[in-house]
């Protein structure tokens, strides 16, 4: 290396040791469950480091500045909101989480998808091909669009991906790409899947989500487990950087790495959170309704909520009501929570855009682009105002708590992440 980038990088580089040293993997304890995963203590030895992980080593990584002290002036913002997790930067987290380079990938198969669902039934399914390719030194394409990938091998590889299907004037059509109008790229790009699929070199699988599952969870598809054995068995992806981390800090911190909100998204939707008066440390409440009463049975009334929330209260908030904010899919609830609690103050994007009749996912297709921009702003606030609450009530029956789960932080503990309704398969996300 020569030394002048050497010299340029002395700073960054004691640093980058100091932070290493900070990152050093907890040791489970007697029944399994890293301290990461327990209520805090008071006892500052107690304290474990979360990750074994040096990211700025990480040879599939797309490396970035780390900011000096004099950038992150300049970005400094104001208000508790905009100072969260996902109001910045991912680079300037406590434990850097740089892009993920998809190009390096040596095994010659290649996976492919469609995103024939809802928004995060599919981010949670890109989550785990993510990580099923980066373990085996993989590629992954996401389609999100219409059609058999090649004639000649029977037409066996076929994408419909129903997130951006619209029907206009009675013809089919797309919006694509989809996913980038929101976050940033997510696997190869289309340009790059042609050209690995024209060359001949790559053999191509489709996953069926039951495959995804399957690999994900090592032969048990279930989104749920009470096994701690299996939900923090330790995992290793080396050509990342990680080494024997965890499973659910491993999870969190490779999302983090995925998952990145396109910076005027994410402005907009931190802005909005802001505005609502989320100025100190809140409570989130999700309700599901919409389509998943023709699908599950449903909360059909906001009680569960409060009791768990009272309880919440007492052990989280020292007592003190905080602010509630309601994230949901069905508007005419926050006249529910108003009405149970009067002297609570409960917040929502439904003050700023209403969906009262709940999102039913089989009318998207009729939706225009304006009607669709505006119910994603909706969701992906809320999506961070789920993730960055301090305390989480919600049900199992939706995708989206499983996806909130991993976007909490890696000092989210699981007293914290509550249940209203017990899931078919008792335990929480892994």
């Amino acid at each position: 290396m020569p030394s002048s980038l050497l010299s340029g990088k002395a700073l960054l580089a004691l640093t980058t040791a100091l932070a290493a040293s900070s990152l050093l993997f907890a040791s489970l304890n007697k029944d399994y469950r890293p301290f990461l995963r327990t209520p805090p203590v008071n006892d500052e030895q107690e304290h474990r480091q979360l990750l074994q992980l040096n990211s700025f080593n990480d040879p599939k990584s797309i490396q970035t500045r780390t900011p000096s002290p004099s950038d992150i002036i300049d970005q400094a913002r104001s208000g508790f909101m905009h100072n969260t997790q996902w109001c910045r930067p991912p680079e300037e987290d406590t434990f850097p989480a740089p892009p993920i380079d998809y190009t390096q990938c040596e095994n010659p198969q290649l996976i492919h998808m469609d995103i024939n669902g809802g928004m995060t039934s599919y981010l949670n399914k890109i989550l785990k091909v993510a990580m099923w390719a980066a373990r085996e030194n993989s590629c992954f394409y996401v389609n999100e669009g219409l059609g058999v990938l090649n004639q000649a091998d029977g037409g066996k590889h076929f994408s419909h991906s129903k997130l951006g299907y619209r029907l206009v004037d009675g013809q089919d059509t797309y919006i694509e790409p989809f996913l980038t109008r929101y976050f940033g790229q997510m696997g190869l790009e289309k340009s790059q899947f042609e050209e690995m699929l024209a060359s001949g070199n790559y053999d191509v699988i489709t996953p069926s989500p039951s495959d995804i599952n399957h690999h994900d969870f090592g032969g048990k598809a279930s989104l749920t487990t009470s096994d701690p054995k299996k939900r923090f068995e330790i995992m290793s992806i080396p050509q990342l950087g990680y080494t024997n981390v965890e499973r659910i800090s491993l999870k969190k911190h490779f999302l983090r790495r995925m998952f990145h909100i396109n910076a005027d998204v994410r402005d907009r939707a931190c802005h909005r959170l802001a505005s609502q008066g989320l100025d100190d440390e809140y409570m989130a409440l999700s309700v599901r309704r919409g389509d998943k009463v023709t699908e599950t049975s449903v909360l059909d009334t906001v009680d569960p909520y409060i009791k768990l929330a009272e309880k919440g209260i007492e052990t989280h908030f020292e007592g003190k009501v905080p602010t509630m904010f309601v994230a949901t899919d069905d508007c005419s609830v926050m006249q529910e929570f108003r009405d149970a609690r009067p002297d609570w103050t409960f917040v929502s994007e439904c003050d700023n855009a209403s969906e009262a009749n709940g999102f039913v996912y089989k009318e998207m297709k009729l939706w225009s682009e304006e009607v669709t921009d505006a119910h994603f702003s909706k969701f992906i606030a809320e999506m961070i105002g789920m993730a960055t609450a301090k305390y989480w009530i919600g049900v199992a029956t939706t995708n989206v708590s499983y996806w909130v789960y991993f976007m909490r932080s890696l000092e989210a503990t699981d007293d914290s992440f509550i249940w209203a309704d017990p899931p078919r398969v008792p335990g929480l996300p892994w």
